[in-house]
Order: C-alpha cells, then sequence, then structure tokens
C-alpha cells in the first residue's frame, strides 16, 4: 500500500514539475504582452501628453512590469541615470523570474533609447522596438503552443517511469 502511495506521489510530483516549466513559458509570454501594451501606452503618453520619464513611470499600470517601474523610479530617486536605472530593474526582476539572457537584453534596450531625444525620435524608436519585442512575443506564442503540453506529458512521464523504477 505504501509503494503504491509513494508511485502515486512520484507521479504527481513529475506532473508537477511539467506544469511549473510550461507556466513558466506561459508567464514569460504573458510578459512580453503587457510590454507592447506597456510600450504602446508610452508611446501615447509621449505623442499626446508630453510627459516626462518619470510621470510615464508613475502613471503606467501594468501588472507585470509594475516591479520594473517601480525600482527603475526608485534608483533614478537615488540620483542614477534612466538607462542605469532602467538596467538595474529590469536584471533584477527578469533574472528572479528566469527570463533568456537575449529577452533581458531586449527589454534593456529600452532604457538605452528612452528619454534621449525629442517626441518624434522617442516615438520612432519606441514603435521600432515594439516591432522587435513583437517579434519575441510571437516566437514565444508559437514555443507556448508547441512546448506547453509536452512539458506536461514529459514530467508525467518521467514521473511514471521513475515510481515504476523505484517501486
Amino acid at each position: 500500500m505504501l509503494k503504491l502511495i509513494g508511485g502515486v506521489l512520484i507521479v504527481i510530483c513529475g506532473t508537477l514539475g511539467g506544469i511549473y516549466f510550461s507556466l513558466r513559458l506561459r508567464k514569460k509570454a504573458e510578459f512580453f504582452e503587457q510590454y507592447i501594451m506597456f510600450l504602446t501606452q508610452v508611446q501615447t503618453m509621449i505623442s499626446y501628453g508630453g510627459m516626462s520619464v518619470r510621470e510615464i513611470l508613475r502613471e503606467i499600470n501594468i501588472p507585470l512590469a509594475e516591479p520594473i517601474l517601480t525600482d527603475t523610479e526608485k534608483y533614478m530617486d537615488n540620483g542614477e541615470a534612466i538607462e542605469t536605472a532602467w538596467k538595474k530593474a529590469v536584471d533584477e526582476n527578469m533574472k528572479k523570474q528566469h527570463f533568456e539572457k537575449a529577452d533581458i537584453e531586449i527589454i534593456e534596450y529600452f532604457g538605452n533609447m528612452f528619454g534621449v531625444s525629442d517626441r518624434e525620435g522617442e516615438v520612432s524608436k519606441i514603435k521600432l522596438h515594439e516591432e522587435l519585442v513583437r517579434e519575441r512575443w510571437e516566437r514565444l506564442k508559437s514555443e507556448m503552443n508547441s512546448k506547453c503540453r509536452v512539458y506536461r506529458i514529459v514530467g508525467m512521464f518521467c514521473g511514471v517511469m521513475t515510481a515504476v523504477l523505484i517501486c
């Protein structure tokens, strides 16, 4: 009886591992989707509101990007430039969530170009950056469609195989 319960628990653990990896991939895709919304809002605020960098960071309310925006503002309050503040905030928050280096570099690029030119220049740079981010988001969506189910199945299969070998 104990072997059966142990085997079932091992299968459940394997399945949960697969679910964890599929949810991590889904969260990355959701982050990029919300980041695109962030870029759209920034474009609008610059185009029509003529807002400063600090005002934009305070006004935008996007849940997945919120820690990055808050940390950037905190670093800027400590006297750092937008470029270094954004880079630090992105590094801190995205490494915790296990983003790939290429993803982090894409997001860090925004800080390097934000707030350094006139209104039209800012909007055009943000549009170009949005296209790059949109490409990454599309790739993540296709990965998500193909890999999420595979992660769950492989996790369950590994759990079953481990339970069979142990029990």
